[in-house]
């Protein structure tokens, strides 16, 4: 601290050296990016078949024979990509339909599970508890039988899935 004119103080700024600023700018901006890439928390839901070959998707397209994609009750999840596990098999796909039963519920981010499992649904009454419509093909691509449950999470553009590994007793 100096005394400046007329015994005033006057305090002398230290400057922070630019590398510094742009290296703490750049950490900031690299662990920005991994936390966006990371994938959503794993939900486990039951899984229906949607079906409804010619019918059309929320996002305005038709749907085909080979589509691969997903149905979530809300629209906030169309156009995103999500990975599905069932058994020993993972997919990458988008969501390109609102449903199966609901179309404002967005469990996934109230920490809530689906509404169709408490019989609740936006223009009917649940038949099943599904908290996600597999398309013909994604339903075949994984192996199921029938519906059953299974387990999705949201992922970035460009994910890949990675088999699982099992672990026990060797």
């Amino acid at each position: 601290m100096r005394l400046g004119r007329g015994g005033r103080r006057r305090w002398r700024r230290r400057r922070v050296p630019l590398a510094v600023l742009a290296a703490i700018l750049a950490a900031l901006l690299v662990w920005t990016v991994r936390k966006a890439l990371e994938p959503g928390p794993w939900q486990r839901v039951f899984a229906t078949r949607e079906g409804l070959t010619g019918g059309r998707l929320a996002t305005g397209g038709i749907i085909r024979p080979g589509d691969r994609f997903v149905a979530l009750p809300h629209r906030s999840a169309l156009r995103r990509d999500v990975e599905i596990r069932y058994g020993g098999r993972a997919l990458v796909v988008p969501v390109l339909d609102v449903g199966p039963w609901n179309t404002d519920d967005d469990y996934w981010s109230t920490g809530q599970r689906p509404a169709a499992e408490r019989g609740r649904g936006t223009f009917r009454t649940p038949v099943n508890r599904a908290g996600i419509d597999l398309s013909d093909a994604t339903f075949a691509t994984l192996g199921l039988r029938d519906n059953d449950t299974v387990e999705w999470r949201f992922v970035h553009r460009g994910y890949v899935p990675l088999p699982r590994l099992a672990i026990g007793n060797r």
